[in-house]
């Protein structure tokens, strides 16, 4: 189709419809201003309705008041009639400037005003008699018959109302149904003359243009589908995933990279690398050279990835190894680079606990070699008090030292052998009393107690037994109880509550809570996040480190959690450790041979 001819199908195609549109606008105009000015009528009749009826009540209401009072001599109904009598020249007022365009309903108001002042007068008259003498039967007929007059004309100024709202609602919906039918019918015209003066034209143009959105579609469709693809593989990437513009500024960034850098892709977008990616050498803190610098001088792929930290938005710091390609068109020119980087937290970790594994398996070994030499002399010099407390010359001053001596040695030996059973594990789970642990570990810690002048409250509630390995608990327990007393060494208060509870998270899951609180200084926030690591201690020399880690790995071998606060301010320090155990186990790690006491 050549240009010229295009145009006039254009032309004639356009101008027709337009042309009939601006008809059927018109003419809805027109019709809708006259279809909302003939409800604009219905509302006027439905207000002036409205108010007829008010003004009965009102009057009504001055008319039972009067009647009222005079049956009745209470001032309450004269005072309704006054209040009625007051409103109903208002409401005169108003009804008279809402029928001013209608004669009639004029002439019938200035009537009932008429009769509305007489019968006011009639009431004031009766009033002011009311006193002196009882009224007469022709009285109050007289009254009646000119009330009865009043109501006749307020009935006939609503009816008349009334008429006039059901002519112009007629109006209005004839005038609705005529705006719809015109609106229809010049819809069908236009539909008609479309169809008979260019269906021709409109079905070649719409051919024509119909091949051209299928292929244009086609083309769409498999640049889409490209993008789509590549979008799912770097989205679906573990590693993260930065893409720049030939100026460095970013233009993509997939989720692993929004949660490192703590940049969202609308956020980034559009801004230098430097201000999302910053990178520094974790040794010397200073920030590394722009890898788009690299990427541009160096060769086309560069690889950092040795003592690289990354700072995210929020000023966290992940470890990362880096790596740097160049996005090159296809006259080898520059467009855009592309950064892989990934966070290798998780891998320093595993190492770390490999290396942890190790030593902690080399001190288990040591611990349980200490117990076994030192507990062999220890069976030695029991038998030897023995045989010199059954000799007849003994005096008893001897007996009493060496039943002194006995007992010490009894509770040494009670000492290593709880180091033993800390290193082995018992064969299965039996129901243990948390309360009788709690008390034997104090007994354990008496004497320290004693010395350091360290007052104990107990508030060990009665509870059904958990199911668990005892001397894991007492061991669990001990560490929680030596760690508060540490923190106490001049004086304080130790409180031990065990009571029957619910898990915080799931409160169907039943069990008993135990609560170790000491008011010593307090643990430092840094120190906290540390707390229940490997090898992490406060003490010195005489801390391993060990006990929290291992008492952690121990109450989730029992499924429980421990919970930790602890608050650092003058005269109100101290710390406390939660420690739920559920009644019944549900993963059953308790029933699993030789597991290991450790997460």
């Amino acid at each position: 189709m050549d240009q010229r001819k295009f145009q006039k199908l254009l032309r004639r195609t356009v101008l027709i419809p337009v042309a009939l549109l601006l008809l059927l606008t018109a003419t809805l105009v027109v019709e809708i201003v006259g279809l909302t000015t003939s409800f604009g009528w219905v509302d006027h009749s439905d207000q002036v309705i409205a108010e007829v009826r008010q003004l009965m009540r009102s009057i009504t209401d001055m008319e039972s008041g009067l009647r009222g009072f005079f049956l009745t001599s209470d001032q309450s109904f004269l005072d309704a009639y006054n209040s009625a009598k007051a409103g109903v020249p208002r409401q005169l007022a108003v009804l008279d400037q809402l029928t001013s365009d209608n004669p009639s309903q004029q002439r019938r108001l200035r009537e009932l005003r008429d009769l509305d002042f007489r019968w006011v007068q009639y009431s004031e008259q009766l009033l002011q008699q009311q006193g002196t003498r009882s009224l007469s039967p022709q009285e109050f007929t007289a009254g009646k018959q000119l009330m009865d007059q009043v109501r006749a004309k307020q009935r006939e100024i609503r009816e008349e109302e009334q008429r006039l709202h059901e002519v112009r609602h007629r109006r209005a919906t004839l005038l609705g149904n005529v705006v719809i039918a015109t609106a229809v019918a010049l819809a069908l015209i236009t539909v008609l003359l479309l169809l008979t003066l260019t269906r021709r034209e409109l079905f070649a143009l719409s051919s024509t243009y119909d091949r051209h959105l299928k292929a244009e579609a086609e083309k769409t469709r498999l640049l889409q589908e490209s993008r789509e693809s590549y979008r799912t593989t770097l989205t679906s990437l573990g590693d993260a995933v930065v893409a720049t513009d030939a100026a460095g500024n970013v233009s993509f960034l997939n989720p692993v990279a929004e949660k490192l850098t703590g940049w969202d892709h609308q956020a980034a977008s559009g801004r230098p690398l430097r201000e999302v990616l910053r990178i520094i050498d974790e040794r010397t803190r200073t920030e590394l050279e722009d890898p788009i610098a690299l990427v541009r001088h160096t060769q086309p792929v560069v690889n950092v990835s040795s003592h690289v930290a990354l700072l995210s938005r929020s000023a966290q710091e992940y470890p990362i190894e880096l790596t740097g390609s160049p996005i090159l068109n296809d006259r080898d020119q520059l467009v855009g680079i592309v950064l892989v980087f990934r966070d290798i937290t998780q891998r320093r970790q595993t190492d770390h606990t490999l290396r942890s594994s190790e030593r902690l398996a080399v001190a288990g070994r040591l611990a349980a070699t200490i117990a076994h030499e030192i507990r062999n002399p220890l069976d030695t010099v029991s038998n030897l008090i023995y045989l010199l407390r059954h000799e007849p010359e003994s005096s008893i001053v001897a007996s009493q030292y060496l039943e002194l001596a006995s007992e010490e040695l009894a509770h040494i030996a009670r000492i290593t052998g709880q180091l033993l059973t800390f290193h082995r594990e018992a064969h299965a789970p039996v129901e243990v009393d948390l309360a009788h642990v709690l008390q034997s570990v104090l007994v354990l810690f008496a004497p320290q107690i004693r010395k350091a002048h360290i007052d104990v409250e107990q508030c060990l509630e009665a509870a059904p037994p958990v199911r668990g390995f005892p001397g894991e608990l007492r061991q669990v327990f001990s560490n929680f109880i030596g760690n508060a007393l540490d923190a106490m060494p001049n004086g304080g208060k130790l409180i031990l509550h065990l009571r029957e509870s619910s898990l915080i998270s799931d409160p169907a899951r039943r069990g008993v809570r135990i609560t170790i609180l000491d008011t010593g200084a307090g643990i430092p926030a840094g120190v906290r996040k540390n707390l229940f690591a490997p090898f992490f201690t406060t003490k010195g020399e005489k801390g391993t480190g060990l006990g929290l880690w291992v008492s952690r790995g121990i109450i989730e071998k029992h499924e429980g959690t421990i919970h930790l606060a602890s608050r650092r301010r003058a005269g109100k320090s101290g710390t406390a450790f939660s420690v739920f155990l559920p009644f019944e186990q549900e993963l059953g790690l308790l029933d699993v041979p030789n597991a290991p006491p450790a997460a």
